[in-house]
C-alpha cells in the first residue's frame, strides 16, 4: 500500500516521512477543492481539472479496510470489494461491467478498486456527458448502499479471489511478508493482511460479508471524490441527489490501530533457494504526524533534501568498480498515521556485506557528525525547486488521477492538498531557512533510534553469510565511533563551450499535422509544435540500422553501450561528477540501440534546451567509456547471470525465448561467455559504427518550441552532423518462429501456482490496416477472456493478450496470452482460452462486443491525440515508414466489425500453431 504525502514533490521523490510539529501555522487547503458534509456524515470533494479533456475520475472512499475485520472476517474487506462488481440492486451480476464496457471503459483500467489496511476505494473513469456522469454517480451510490451479496455469487467469486492470492505467491511475496512482520511487529497489522488466506476465503458466507458491509459501509464513514473536466455545480448536484439521503444503519465507532516502536535492535537473516541476489535492509521506525503546518512542511522538505543528498552519494559510490554494492537507496514512508519508517536498501556485490554496511552507516554518521557541505545543500535546493518549477509550468497537463491520489491522501491522512503554484511558492519561502544543521539533526535522530535489519540471500550462501550477532556488532561499532571513512572529492560540473560551424535548414512543406524540413547535411525532419504540455520538448534522432548490422562481438557490446556511455561522463565531466552536473537541470539525453534502429532521445524543457543539445553534441564528439563504469557494469551482470538459474521465472523466460525463437543466438539470455566480448576498444568500435555517420538518420521534434528557435537550433546542433556515403543499413535477423504446436514445461520452485505463456505467431504480411485489426482482435480477446476464463470458470484472477505487429520486425510478430492459475487446472484453463479464440473464429461471440471495442478506441484516441507521446510515436514511425498513418475512430469503425474480426482472426491466427511454455513448481509449500 502506498500513500502520498504531497502531490507534486512526490512525482520526483520517494514517499517522504511525516514528522512532528509544534507549529500552529496551519497550511490552507486549495480553495479550488470544493468540499462539504451532508447531514448523514458523508463527505464530498470536487476538483475541476482539464486533463484528460471531457473525462472525470470518480472515487468512492470507504474508511475501512482489513484492520476492521473480526476474527471470522479475515480477508472479507477485500472479498467485499470484489462482490461490489458482482451485483447491486440495480445492476445484476456482470451487468455493471458489461454496461460500462459499452461506454468504452475497460475493466481493470477505467473500472477498478483496491483494499488496504485502512480503506477501500472504488474507482471509475467516465466521459463527462450528462448521461455518463449520472451513470457514474449512480454506480458509486449502488456500491455504497446496494451491494446484493447473493450467496451463489459469493461462491462463484471465491475461486477468483483465491487466484488473486495465488498470483501474489512467490519469492517477492515471501520476502515481503517477512519484511512486513518486522515492520509491523505484534500489531494488528501483522494479523490483517488485506488479501486474507485461502481457508478464510473458502469459508466466507454472504452473512459474514453483509455483517462487515452493514457495519462499515455507512454514509458517515465514506467520502465521494470527483476530479475532472466538468461543471462543478452540476457535479455537486449529482452527488447531492445520489448520496445526501443515504441512511446510517449503525453508529460507526472509530478504532485506532497503533504500531509500537522497537525497544531493541534486531537482525533477521533469510535465505531462499529462489533468491538470486544478496540484499541488505536497515530500517528505523519513527513517530509521525500529518503535513498540515508550515513547520511539518519544512521538516518534510528537510528529509527530501537529505534523502536526495545521500542517494546522490550512494549512486556515485555504486559506479566505482570497487564499490561493494550495485545500488543503495535511502527512503522513508508512513506505515500508518502515527508511525513511519526510514530505511536503506542495498543490493550487495560479490558478497561484500560488511563493506556495504560500513559505507551506509558511515555516510549517515558523517552527516550526523560533520553535517553536509553548503554546496551539496544548495545543489539539492536548486534541484528541488527546478523540478517543482517544471511541474508548475506544465500544471495544465496534470491528469485527474494525480490530483485524485492527493485528495484521497488528504481525506484519509490529513496531509494538506495544494496545487503546484501554492506548493512552489511555499517551498521557495521555506527552503531558504533550511541549513546544514537541520539535516545533521535528522541523521542524528535516525542513528539514535533502534534499528531492524533484514538480510536476504541465496540458500547456497547460508554458511558464508555473517551471523546476526556479527552484523549487530559491526553496526554498533560503527555507531559508537566518532570518525568515519567518508572523503568527498571535488567535482567539475561544466561543459566546455562548443565551436560548431552551423549548417542550414529549410522548410519543405507544412502538412495538416506536422511540418517537414530538410537540413543541409541531408537529415529529414518532422516537427509538430504542441501546447499539451507548456514546457516539454522532445527530439528523437533515429536511423534504420541497429545492431542487426553488427557482428556478434559488436552486437553484445551494443547491448551495454547506451548504459556505459550514459554513465561514463561527458567532455571534461567524469563519471563521478555526472550526478552533480545534472542537479537542477531538467533534461535527459538517452542513446538507444535495438535490432533495427539506433539513435538518441532528448527530452528537455525550454530553459535547458541549449544545454541539452550542447550535452548531446559533446556526447557524440567526445564519447567516454570509463574503465570504472565498464568493470562495475560487468561485475553487476556477472553476479546476476551466474545466479540467474536459481530463479524459476528466469528459467521460464530462457525456455520461452529459446523455444519461440528456435534458439536464434541473438534472442537468448546473455551468458558469462558473452560478457568476455565487452571491452573499451570494442565499445568504441561499436559507437563509431553506429554514431559517427549521420547519413540516413531522421529527426522528429514535438513540443513547446517555436519555429524561430527550432530553426536556429537545427542549424547549430543538427545540420552540421557528419554524413558520408558509406552508410550501413539494417540486416534482417531471419528469426523464424515454429509453425506447429510446441509445448515446454519448466519445473522449478515452490510457488503454489502455474505460470503459462501462450504465443501464436502471426500469419501474413504487414500492412497498417492489419496492424489495426490485430490490435482490435487483442482488445476483443481481453474482454472475452475476462468473461470466459475469469468470471465463468474462476480459472484466473488476471489474464490478457497483447499483439505485436510492426513492419520493421521482419516477421517477428505474434499474439501472446499470459496468466497464472492453479497447477491442477492448467489444461482446463488453456483449453478454455483456446475455445475463446475459436469462438471468435467461428463468430460465436456477442456482436455488441465490437461496439465496446470501437467505443474504447474512440475514448483512448481522443485522449491520446492531445498528448506529446502520441505525436512522438507517430512522427517517429512516419519518418521511418513513409506510408505510416493513424486511424481515426470513424476509419477504425469502417474496418473493424463483426465479420472482419472473424475473417481476420481465421486468416492470421492458427490455434494449432502455438508455443506453449509453462512453469510448474517442483513442490508446493
Amino acid at each position: 500500500m502506498k500513500k502520498r504525502i504531497l502531490l507534486f514533490t512526490l512525482m520526483f521523490f520517494t514517499l517522504q516521512l511525516l514528522v512532528f510539529s509544534n507549529s500552529t501555522t496551519d497550511l490552507k487547503v486549495s480553495e479550488n477543492l470544493i468540499s462539504g458534509t451532508f447531514d448523514n456524515g458523508l463527505q464530498y470533494y470536487i476538483f475541476k481539472n482539464k486533463k484528460p479533456e471531457n473525462r472525470a475520475s470518480l472515487n468512492l472512499v470507504v474508511k475501512a479496510g482489513s484492520l476492521y475485520e473480526e476474527e471470522d472476517q479475515q480477508g472479507l474487506a477485500h472479498f467485499l470489494e470484489h462482490m461490489a462488481f458482482n451485483g447491486t440492486t440495480k445492476y445484476k451480476k456482470n451487468e455493471l461491467i458489461k454496461y460500462l464496457q459499452s461506454l468504452g471503459l475497460s475493466f481493470g483500467g477505467d473500472l477498478n478498486a483496491y483494499t488496504s489496511f485502512s480503506e477501500t476505494v472504488y474507482k471509475l473513469q467516465v466521459p463527462t456527458s450528462k448521461k455518463d456522469l449520472e451513470t457514474g454517480f449512480d454506480v458509486l451510490k449502488e456500491w455504497a448502499s446496494e451491494v446484493t451479496l447473493d450467496s451463489k455469487d459469493v461462491e462463484n467469486e471465491k475461486n477468483i479471489i483465491i487466484e488473486e492470492w495465488r498470483l501474489r505467491q512467490g519469492i517477492s511475496q515471501r520476502v515481503g511478508d517477512l519484511q512486513k512482520k518486522i515492520l509491523y511487529g505484534d500489531s494488528w497489522y501483522s494479523k490483517r493482511f488485506p488479501i486474507g488466506f485461502p481457508e478464510t476465503i473458502k469459508n466466507a458466507t454472504s452473512k459474514r460479508l453483509r455483517d462487515y458491509y452493514e457495519k462499515w459501509y455507512q454514509p458517515e464513514n465514506m467520502a465521494v471524490v470527483a476530479v475532472g473536466d466538468f461543471n462543478v455545480d452540476e457535479v455537486k448536484q449529482l452527488i447531492t441527489n445520489n448520496f445526501s439521503q443515504l441512511k446510517n444503519k449503525t453508529k460507526v465507532v472509530d478504532e485506532h490501530f497503533s504500531i509500537a516502536l522497537p525497544k531493541e535492535d534486531s537482525v533477521t537473516i533469510f535465505t531462499d533457494p529462489e533468491l538470486t541476489t544478496t540484499n541488505f535492509n536497515i530500517m528505523w521506525k519513527e513517530p509521525i504526524i500529518s503535513i498540515n503546518t508550515e513547520d511539518s512542511f519544512k521538516k518534510n522538505l528537510e528529509k527530501i533534501l537529505l534523502n536526495s543528498i545521500l542517494n546522490t552519494r550512494f549512486s556515485i559510490l555504486s559506479k566505482d568498480k570497487d564499490s561493494p554494492f550495485i545500488y543503495s537507496s535511502i527512503y522513508n514512508f508512513p506505515l500508518n498515521k502515527d508511525t513511519g519508517i526510514y530505511a536503506v536498501s542495498s543490493l550487495i556485490k560479490d558478497n561484500n556485506i560488511n563493506q556495504s554496511i560500513t559505507y551506509i552507516i558511515d555516510n549517515l554518521k558523517d552527516i550526523s557528525i560533520n553535517g553536509i557541505s553548503k554546496t551539496e545543500l544548495e545543489n539539492e535546493k536548486i534541484n528541488l525547486l527546478n523540478n517543482l518549477k517544471t511541474i508548475l509550468n506544465n500544471k495544465e497537463s496534470i491528469k485527474n488521477d494525480t490530483f485524485m491520489d492527493s485528495i484521497i491522501d488528504y481525506i484519509l491522512n490529513n496531509n494538506v492538498f495544494m496545487e503546484p503554484d501554492t506548493e512552489y511558492i511555499l517551498t521557495n519561502k521555506i527552503i531558504e531557512n533550511i541549513d546544514t544543521n537541520d539535516l545533521k539533526g535528522i541523521a542524528q535522530s535516525i542513528l539514535s533510534s533502534n534499528y531492524d535489519v533484514l538480510l536476504t540471500s541465496r540458500e547456497n550462501m547460508k554458511e558464508t553469510l555473517p551471523k546476526e550477532k556479527d552484523i549487530k556488532d559491526l553496526i554498533d561499532l560503527l555507531l559508537s565511533q566518532n570518525t568515519t571513512s567518508i572523503k568527498l572529492n571535488s567535482f567539475n560540473t561544466k561543459l566546455v563551450d562548443l565551436k560548431l560551424v552551423p549548417g542550414t535548414s529549410k522548410i519543405l512543406s507544412v502538412e495538416k499535422d506536422y511540418t517537414k524540413l530538410l537540413l543541409s547535411n541531408g537529415i529529414e525532419v518532422l516537427y509538430k509544435k504542441t501546447t499539451f504540455d507548456k514546457d516539454k520538448i522532445t527530439f528523437k534522432l533515429t536511423k534504420l540500422q541497429g545492431n542487426s548490422s553488427l557482428n556478434y562481438s559488436q552486437y553484445i557490446n551494443s547491448l551495454f553501450l547506451p548504459e556505459i556511455l550514459s554513465s561514463s561522463g561527458v567532455g571534461d565531466i567524469d563519471y563521478s561528477s555526472l550526478e552533480l552536473y545534472f542537479k537542477g537541470k531538467n533534461f535527459s539525453v538517452e542513446p538507444f540501440i535495438d535490432d533495427y534502429t539506433q539513435g538518441f532521445l532528448i527530452s528537455t524543457n525550454k530553459e535547458n534546451l541549449s544545454e541539452a543539445l550542447k550535452y548531446f553534441r559533446t556526447l557524440i564528439s567526445d564519447p567516454k567509456f570509463d574503465e570504472n563504469i565498464i568493470e562495475s557494469n560487468l561485475k553487476t551482470n556477472r553476479e546476476l547471470i551466474k545466479n540467474r538459474d536459481f530463479s524459476p521465472r528466469a528459467l521460464l523466460k530462457k525456455e520461452y525465448l529459446e523455444t519461440l525463437n528456435n534458439n536464434h543466438p541473438r534472442k537468448k539470455p546473455l551468458t558469462l561467455e558473452d560478457l568476455s566480448y565487452i571491452n573499451q576498444n570494442e565499445l568504441n568500435n561499436t559507437f563509431n559504427n553506429l554514431f559517427t555517420n549521420f547519413k540516413d538518420y531522421k529527426l522528429t521534434i514535438v513540443g513547446s518550441i517555436d519555429e524561430k528557435t527550432l530553426l536556429k537550433d537545427l542549424d547549430y546542433y543538427f545540420a552540421n552532423l557528419p554524413t558520408n556515403e558509406n552508410s550501413q543499413s539494417y540486416k534482417p535477423l531471419d528469426v523464424s518462429y515454429p509453425n506447429t504446436y510446441i509445448k515446454k514445461v519448466v519445473t522449478k520452485g515452490v510457488d503454489k501456482k502455474a505460470t503459462v505463456i501462450l504465443t501464436f505467431p502471426y500469419i501474413g504480411d504487414f500492412s497498417i490496416e492489419n496492424r489495426v485489426m490485430y490490435g482490435a482482435l487483442s482488445n476483443l480477446l481481453n474482454i472475452l477472456l475476462i468473461e470466459d476464463v475469469r468470471e465463468k470458470i474462476g480459472g484466473v484472477y488476471s489474464i490478457s493478450s497483447s499483439s505485436n505487429l510492426e513492419k520493421l520486425n521482419f516477421g517477428e510478430n505474434y499474439l501472446q496470452i499470459a496468466f497464472n492459475t492453479d497447477t491442477k487446472r492448467v489444461d482446463e484453463v488453456i483449453s478454455k482460452v483456446k475455445q475463446t479464440i475459436k469462438n471468435i473464429q467461428d463468430g460465436n461471440f456477442p456482436e455488441n462486443k465490437i461496439l465496446d471495442i470501437q467505443k474504447n478506441y474512440e475514448l483512448n484516441f481522443e485522449i491520446a491525440l492531445k498528448t506529446n507521446n502520441f505525436w512522438d510515436n507517430f512522427l517517429d514511425k512516419k519518418n521511418l515508414i513513409s506510408d505510416y498513418e493513424f486511424y481515426t475512430p470513424m476509419r477504425y469503425n469502417k474496418i473493424v466489425d463483426y465479420n472482419s474480426i472473424r475473417s481476420f482472426s481465421n486468416r492470421v491466427l492458427n490455434i494449432n500453431n502455438c508455443v506453449e511454455v509453462i512453469l510448474l513448481p517442483e513442490k508446493e509449500e
